[in-house]
């Protein structure tokens, strides 16, 4: 029982982190990438976009108070792309937001070299009415695995600094389940 309680919460954690969060920033990676920022500076293979930060591919969307994107595209470097990005710091009030589901926190951090993505701080996942929150959330896209750290373990902490998990059930009628 215990076992496949495990699964059942792994899998469920799963469901609500969207594959590829920043590599593949949308379903369609075709579709247009848009930034707009209060100041956009991009020198030496780095851009930094500060000020109410929001980048959109589609209906995928990423808010926050700053982003430093290393590599990728370089004014005047022609043969450079977005596969070029080795990694994206995005900092203050960060959100990744889709139609099924929005992760926020405080930061969030991609890396291409491990193919992971980090989001620390106040971090809250949403896909409808579930939620999970923690202090750190590490999901890595090439085994499909994530992983959401409190700031305290074991019983001694109560119920501050520890992951916690709020499924909503519902009744085939689409009514809630009171419990």
């Amino acid at each position: 029982m215990k076992n496949t309680f495990k699964l059942f919460c792994g899998f469920l954690l799963l469901s609500f982190v969207p594959s590829k969060v920043f590599a593949q920033f949308s379903t369609d990676n075709n579709l247009p990438t848009e930034a707009s920022a209060d100041l956009i500076i991009n020198s030496s293979g780095t851009t930094i976009l500060s000020g109410q930060v929001d980048v959109r591919q589609g209906e995928t969307r990423i808010l926050a108070d700053k982003m430093k994107i290393f590599g990728g595209i370089s004014a005047g470097n022609e043969g450079s792309n977005t596969d070029d990005i080795s990694r994206i710091e995005a900092t203050g009030n960060f959100y990744y937001i889709t139609p099924e589901q929005e992760v926020r926190g405080d930061n969030g951090v991609y890396l291409k070299s491990s193919d992971t993505f980090t989001v620390t701080g106040n971090v809250i996942l949403l896909q409808g009415e579930n939620v999970v929150t923690g202090d750190t959330l590490i999901y890595d896209l090439k085994k499909e695995e994530a992983q959401v750290i409190g700031t305290c373990n074991g019983r001694i902490c109560g119920t501050e600094g520890r992951v916690k998990i709020l499924l909503k059930n519902s009744n085939d009628d689409g009514s809630e389940v009171n419990s």
